[in-house]
C-alpha cells in the first residue's frame, strides 16, 4: 500500500500541513494492518510523483495512479482530498472589548475523502468520506481532528 499526500480544498487551507497528514495514515494503516500490509515509505511516493511531474490531484487519473502505484512497487495506492478543516467560534465577539473565545465556544472539524486505487485492476477499490471532531479553537485541536478522520479511515482500509 502506497499513500500520497493529501490534496487540500478547504477554505483554511495552510493552517496545519494537511498534504503531510499522509504521513499519519501511513502509520496509522501500518499499527492497524499488524503486519499484514506492506505499507511504502511516503517519500517514495513523493520522489515518483516529482519524477512525472504529478501533484496528488493528477492521481484522480487512473493511468496516473496505475503508474505511481507500479513505480513504487504498490498494489494499491491511498490518495485523500481534504474538504473541510476548520475551526469554529461559537460566540462571536461584539466589539474590541469583549472578551477572547473559550476553550468550550470552539471546536475543530475536519473532513477528508479517501479513495483506494486497485493499481492492477485500475479501479477504484474504495472510497468514502471520514470526519473527526475536536474541542478547542486552536492548532491543536484541529490536529487531533484531522487526525480522527484518518484513523476511522485507516480501520476502514485495513478491513478490505
Amino acid at each position: 500500500v502506497a499513500v500520497a499526500d493529501f490534496e487540500d480544498i478547504s477554505l483554511d487551507s495552510g493552517v496545519i500541513p494537511s498534504d503531510r497528514m499522509s504521513e499519519v495514515l501511513q502509520a496509522l494503516l501500518q499499527r492497524q494492518a499488524g503486519g499484514r500490509l506492506r505499507v511504502i515509505s511516503g517519500e517514495a511516493v513523493r520522489a515518483a510523483l516529482r519524477s512525472r511531474g504529478y501533484t496528488p490531484g493528477d492521481l484522480v487519473s487512473p493511468s496516473r495512479a496505475a503508474e505511481v502505484a507500479g513505480m513504487v512497487g504498490a498494489n494499491w495506492l491511498v490518495t485523500g482530498r481534504w474538504t473541510h478543516l476548520r475551526v469554529v467560534s461559537i460566540s462571536v465577539p461584539e466589539g474590541p472589548g469583549t472578551p477572547p473565545t473559550r476553550q468550550g465556544d470552539a471546536f475543530a472539524y475536519a473532513v477528508i475523502e479517501i479513495r483506494v486505487f486497485d493499481a492492477s485492476a485500475r479501479r477504484v477499490l474504495f472510497r468514502d468520506s471520514f470526519t473527526g471532531h475536536a474541542n478547542g479553537g486552536d492548532y491543536n485541536s484541529l490536529l487531533f481532528a484531522a487526525t480522527e478522520a484518518l484513523y476511522f479511515a485507516a480501520i476502514q482500509i485495513t478491513r478490505l
